[in-house]
This record gives C-alpha cells, sequence and structure tokens, in this order.
C-alpha cells in the first residue's frame, strides 16, 4: 500500500484486546527506523500511533505487536511505500473502469511502468449507522495489473481514479495511493452525512426519475459505510464525480449539499487522522458532460454544472475554497456502447483533474481552467453585447446559438440566440439585435448537449481547456438601448 508522505504523519490502527500494548514498527532491509507504542482503549477495542513524517519512497514493512502479560501476536504489512493518498468517490462515471474507456487495451498493458501507483476498491455497501471500519473491499491494496485494472464494467478500479494517479505519478515521480470508493447511479445524499443534509434543509424524500437511480439514495447510506470507514486515513486530497443523478432530484439544493458535503468530509478526515489531514485538504471534482436526455432535463443538466459550482461558475471560490474543477461539457459521448451519459474518454477527464491538482494541491504556476468573462458590456447603439474575458481566448469556431441573451419586457423574459460577431485577444462581442426590449441576462452553454466531441466554441488560448458554462445578469443596459434598437 501507500502511506501519506511527509509533512503529515501517516495514521496506523486497528483493534486489539483491552489495555493490552501495541507496539509499531517501521523497518526498512529489517532494520527498524521508528517504534510507537500505545495500548489498545477498553471502551473501542482500537489503538492509533501517528508515524513520524516520512519521505516518499520504500519499500518498508509495518509491524504491529500486541502484549498482554506473557501473549504477544504480531501482523506485518510488505512493500509499503511513502507518497501521496488520494480517495475517488461518486457515482457510476467514477466507477467506470479502464475496460470501458477509449484505447482500453493500450490503457491496460501500460501497468508495468507505475507499479508505485498502489489501489484499493471499497466494495459497494451501505448501512444506516456510521461505521468504525470497511464492511469489505472489492480490492485490497494491489500494485496495478490488467485484470485488477480492468475487471469487467463499473467493477473494481475507478479509471477516473487510475489515470488521473497515473498522470500525477508522471509528474511527481513518486509513489501515489489511490482508493476508490463509488456506487453507480447515486445522489448525492447517500455520500452526505445527515448533519450536512440536515443544514442544508434536505427533505427527506422526493421523486426521481428511474433511467438515473439505480444505486441507494437513502440519507447518508454511503456515507456511513463508505466513506466513515475511512476517516483515520492521513490523505492529500479527494476527486469526485456526480451529480447526474441529483439532476431531478433535490436539484435546487446541490449549490448548498456539494459546497457541504465537502466541508463535512474535511472536518471528518482531518479530525479522524488526529489533525494529519489538512483541514481544507485539496477537493478536485468534474463538472458534468453532455447527455442526450428528454425534455425533462432540458434544463435540468445545465443547472447541476452551475450549482456544482456554488453558482459561480468557476473554483476555487469563496464558498468553495481550495477545489479545483474538470470541465466536461466538451466530452460528449453520442456512440457509448454504456449510454451518452457514460462517455468513454476518461483521459482527457484525468488529465484536466491533475492539472488542477497540480495547482492547487503542489502549488505549480499553470492554468487548469478554461475562461470566464470578466466583464459584460452592453455597447450602447450598436446591438453588440462586449464580453471581456480574464484569460486569452481561442476561438476555436463560431457558434449563433451557444450564447443566448435573456430579452425582457414587462417583467416577461425569453431566451434569446446571440450570435458571436467579432473576437480578439481577450475580448468576443455578440450580436443581440434580436432583442428588442431589455436585455436581462446572457448564458453560454446552457443545454444538455453544447457542442459535439472537443468542438465547442471557446477554449484557453495555450491549451485544450474549454470555456465553462456560465449565466451572468447584464448590469448596464443603457436607458435608451430598446428603443433605439426596436426602430
Amino acid at each position: 500500500m501507500v502511506l501519506q508522505r511527509e509533512p503529515a504523519g501517516a495514521v496506523i490502527w486497528g483493534y486489539g484486546t483491552p489495555r493490552a500494548t501495541v507496539t509499531v514498527t517501521l523497518c526498512r532491509d529489517q532494520e527498524p527506523i521508528m517504534k510507537k507504542g500505545t495500548r489498545v482503549k477498553a471502551d473501542s477495542n482500537t489503538w492509533t500511533v501517528v508515524l513520524d513524517p516520512m519521505k516518499p519512497g520504500g519499500p518498508y514493512e509495518v509491524m504491529a505487536q500486541q502484549t498482554l502479560g506473557r501473549i504477544n501476536f504480531t501482523l506485518r504489512v510488505h512493500d509499503v511505500l511513502f507518497g501521496d493518498v488520494w480517495l475517488c468517490s461518486g457515482q457510476s462515471n467514477m466507477k467506470m473502469t479502464v475496460s470501458q474507456v477509449f484505447n482500453a487495451t493500450g490503457e491496460l498493458s501500460n501497468t508495468a511502468a507505475y507499479q508505485s501507483v498502489r489501489i484499493l476498491s471499497v466494495s459497494s455497501t451501505q448501512a444506516q449507522q456510521e461505521l468504525e471500519d470497511l464492511a469489505k473491499v472489492d480490492l485490497r491494496w494491489s500494485k496495478p495489473t490488467s485484470k485488477n485494472l480492468g475487471h469487467g464494467n463499473f467493477t473494481y478500479m475507478s479509471a477516473v481514479c487510475w489515470l488521473f494517479g497515473r498522470f500525477l505519478y508522471d509528474t511527481l515521480r513518486y509513489p501515489v495511493g489511490l482508493l476508490s470508493s463509488s456506487w453507480s447511479g447515486t445522489p448525492i445524499e447517500a455520500w452526505s452525512s445527515r448533519r450536512s443534509l440536515e443544514a442544508c434543509g434536505v427533505p427527506r424524500s422526493g421523486s426521481m426519475p428511474s433511467d438515473l437511480k439505480i444505486g441507494p439514495s437513502a440519507h447518508s447510506v454511503l456515507w456511513n459505510a463508505m466513506i466513515h470507514p475511512l476517516r483515520n486515513m492521513t490523505l492529500k486530497g479527494v476527486i469526485w464525480y456526480q451529480g447526474e443523478s441529483n439532476v431531478n432530484f433535490n436539484r435546487d439544493l446541490y449549490n448548498c449539499t456539494f459546497p457541504l458535503l465537502i466541508d463535512d468530509w474535511r472536518q471528518t478526515f482531518h479530525d479522524g487522522s488526529q489533525g494529519q489531514t489538512e483541514r481544507l485538504f485539496p477537493f478536485g471534482f468534474v463538472q458534468l458532460s453532455s447527455y442526450l436526455s428528454g425534455e425533462a432535463l432540458h434544463d435540468g443538466l445545465p443547472q447541476i454544472r452551475w450549482h456544482q459550482t456554488a453558482d459561480f461558475g468557476y473554483v476555487p471560490n469563496q464558498r468553495m475554497p481550495n477545489t479545483f474543477m474538470a470541465a466536461a461539457v466538451d466530452l460528449c459521448d453520442r456512440n457509448s456502447p454504456f449510454g451518452s451519459i457514460h462517455p468513454r474518454d476518461k483521459q482527457t477527464v484525468a488529465y484536466r483533474l491533475h492539472l488542477g491538482a497540480r495547482a492547487l494541491a503542489y502549488g505549480e504556476k499553470l492554468i487548469f481552467q478554461g475562461p470566464l468573462p470578466q466583464k459584460i458590456e452592453l455597447l450602447a447603439d450598436t446591438g453588440l453585447l462586449n464580453l471581456t474575458y480574464s484569460q486569452p481566448i481561442k476561438v476555436q469556431r463560431r457558434d449563433d446559438k451557444i450564447f443566448e441573451v435573456s430579452c425582457c419586457s414587462d417583467h416577461q423574459c425569453k431566451w434569446l440566440p446571440a450570435p458571436m460577431d467579432t473576437f480578439s485577444t481577450q475580448t468576443l462581442a455578440l450580436n443581440i439585435t434580436s432583442c428588442h426590449d431589455t436585455p436581462a441576462a446572457l448564458r453560454y452553454a446552457w443545454t444538455p448537449w453544447p457542442c459535439e466531441y472537443k468542438q465547442c466554441p471557446l477554449y484557453h488560448l495555450t491549451s485544450t481547456l474549454p470555456a465553462p458554462p456560465f449565466i451572468a445578469p447584464i448590469t448596464n443596459p443603457s436607458p435608451g438601448y430598446h428603443s433605439r434598437t426596436a426602430k
């Protein structure tokens, strides 16, 4: 396995006989290099030690010896490395295995160089109360192989998790530990503690379309069984891919439930690891891709994408500090054998996630998110809306429908296309002459399927990072604008 490296100390814990002495020894080449002692707690039958911070590398042996009177009992774990440990969670797009993604054969044959990336997969289990330990695992701590990475559809190891860890290893060049704990078709309520759901006022029940719900949806049942038991571990960070099951289920609360899930997980892991996991550890997530859906979901998917950012359109923000996002709005997959809701290009998803991790978790100066407008100005008498972006933009193609303007009169508004007009390095003008009344708001990519694969109109100038969806008010309509345009 992989234990968390410096500056944190890895937490080692287990069960024992009440009041017995436990000594944990870290050995290298059969030579003890660290010893930690403790006693088994009588009330819980558990013991815990925190190792001194270790530099990345290995292998080591961890030995735990319990002594009670003349009775000794020893357990050993071999081939232990120190590096960065990441937890990966969510629903089916996180659950998809390497055998389901593009170029699966090539990906599965490419494991020999990544034997220092260790993987663990938690079994799909649920519980009504918070469990102290995992009920079972699908895959114990293992080295990656074509068999355990490609073990059927939606089983064992997450492809996004594996590919993310592999990209990180290519950059870090030291061990990475990956824990996969996901369940297909599950809403955020199942992954949230009761306290965080109560803080958001989540009702106890709600209706959900059957095509997006195949896993448990009861409050906290996956938090109890698949996340809470991991809380003692020292983690570097978390990545998350979920939201599809909330498109029509407590959707309007997602801008509360998701930020609070992040806050609650952070506090729980910080406390559970005796302060070794950072209080604001890096938390990355995937903004949802496209989905060929019925009319019922037409506005739901864009709203969930927006709520994933706590309605800011970008991260980190004041509601979601130290978070990073991989936009996937341009990674649609019309012909996916698993349905369009399961796009197969998980390599690009993982690559964009790892860019965010490098920026937020490892302090690299790099761009990890596509451009968003910094300023929206109505140019009087021209019929143009001018957008100034915070980054240089690349207009990959013109699109007459992906921007829409909210046109209002007498408290009634309708969304009309705002075709792309002229552009420069950081500005883009939109033609809004179709709005004969007052333009009140602007939105971008606000449909379930905004563009074809990697063919969205706007990207960052020097990268392949798409501009994420946004919705924003137009705050400076000139008083005479609509009457002049109406002529």
